[in-house]
């Protein structure tokens, strides 16, 4: 008896994914003719997989905290989920299309909560508090310095020195919010173009 066929890929996974390999065109620009919808979820997807990967070996590096292995390994993590974004955030806000807008709503509670989850981290807020209470002591020039003070503040801000409890609230009221700006911003626009006027001849 023959075996039974394999069943054919879908169009998506039967190509590599452009948006998860850097540009070989000029100045790194994103090949627009190769990019479809149906490859944003997935390099989204592995992008965060791949900072959160990065951003736990700094925040459990047995090492002492120093300004390199935890500031400046900080500022390298993220770039596969950065080039992502900063394609999409682009081309959603300049040529946008419902397919477009139905991942935007998808992903930003997903990325509210991948931001949480970095800026929540308590190991890794350790480190950087301990950077930052040291930080006049380091010999740091005043780039370094700052980018250090940039990092604790921002931290803070976002809640790194809360209890468990209220992080867990913090983490709900902040997929919330990032749902209702996206759904707002989505209004304004239906709004606007239907308030549009097309002059055909």
């Amino acid at each position: 008896m023959a075996a039974p066929e394999s069943p054919s890929p879908s169009p998506a996974s039967a190509k590599a994914n452009p948006l998860l390999e850097k540009s070989s065109l000029e100045f790194q620009y994103p090949p627009f003719d190769k990019i479809q919808n149906a490859d944003y979820a997935p390099a989204f997807a592995q992008g965060m997989a791949e900072q959160l990967q990065e951003v736990a070996t700094i925040a459990n590096n047995p090492e002492k905290p120093t300004f390199d292995n935890t500031i400046v390994a900080l500022e390298k993590t993220g770039q596969l989920l950065g080039r992502v974004g900063s394609i999409f955030s682009n081309l959603a806000g300049a040529n946008t299309d419902p397919e477009k807008q139905k991942i935007e709503s998808e992903m930003s509670p997903k990325l509210s909560a991948h931001g949480d989850a970095i800026h929540l981290n308590a190991p890794l807020f350790q480190r950087i508090e301990a950077i930052y209470n040291q930080r006049e002591q380091l010999g740091l020039d005043p780039q370094s310095k700052y980018l250090v003070e940039r990092y604790y503040k921002d931290f803070v801000r976002a809640g790194a020195k809360l209890s468990d409890a209220d992080k867990a609230k913090l983490k709900a009221m902040n997929a919330e919010s990032a749902a209702l700006q996206t759904k707002f911003s989505q209004n304004v626009l239906k709004e606007k173009n239907a308030e549009s006027i097309v002059v055909a001849d």
